[in-house]
């Protein structure tokens, strides 16, 4: 598989959730290490950048700069201790999260893009799995413009949560909140979500 990065090859390692000790490999510049990283960790980034920033231009130009904040941290700016240390995908978000917001707060006297493409694969608890394909076709559809209609800090909870399925001490990591605080903004954020979907009739399984 070629990287949509580099054009080289992707090597097939698995990396766990966490990133294991892929941050240790691509401070040592194995080889294929970096190229591993982006292939994990690209998808989930955009989905969370598209998730505060409702762009796909824009999400796709955010991970972009924290790919290479990445690399140029694990590679010159930070020791194999600390690399070692770091929590990869909460560190990898919490980058992506703060591009985003600096972005969006540069744009915020334009209006925002309608929300133009989920995964809906990665929909979760959101979506009926025994409905027909035109059913689920047109829930996802309902689900795009209910997230749509969500502030960004629910809709970025919920892509957190929910699609990504991080722990709550991996959110808290990534976002600088307390797990219990964040539990209750998960709740709310997940009713506001529920509210706006039985509004238009979509099922889900919560």
């Amino acid at each position: 598989m070629k990287n949509s990065w580099t054009g080289g090859e992707v090597a097939g390692q698995p990396v766990g959730n966490g990133g294991d000790n892929l941050a240790v490999a691509v401070h040592r510049c194995e080889a294929g290490a970096f190229e591993r990283l982006i292939e994990h960790f690209e998808q989930p980034l955009f989905t969370y950048a598209h998730g505060i920033l409702q762009n796909a231009f824009d999400a796709q130009e955010v991970v972009q700069d924290a790919m290479m904040r990445a690399h140029r941290a694990l590679t010159r700016q930070y020791d194999e201790a600390r690399c070692a240390a770091l929590a990869l995908r909460p560190w990898l978000f919490r980058t992506v999260r703060n591009l985003s917001l600096n972005k969006r707060r540069g744009k915020r006297d334009k209006l925002e893009q309608p929300l133009e493409s989920f995964d809906d694969g990665r929909l979760g608890p959101f979506i009926n799995k025994q409905s027909s394909d035109l059913e689920r076709k047109e829930e996802v559809e309902m689900l795009k413009r209910a997230m749509s209609l969500l502030p960004c800090d629910a809709r970025e909870l919920i892509v957190l949560r929910f699609m990504e399925e991080m722990s709550y001490a991996e959110i808290a990591k990534t976002i600088g909140q307390s797990e219990a605080a964040l539990r209750g903004k998960v709740f709310r954020s997940l009713k506001l979500l529920r509210d706006a979907l039985e509004q238009k009739g979509v099922a889900y399984a919560m």
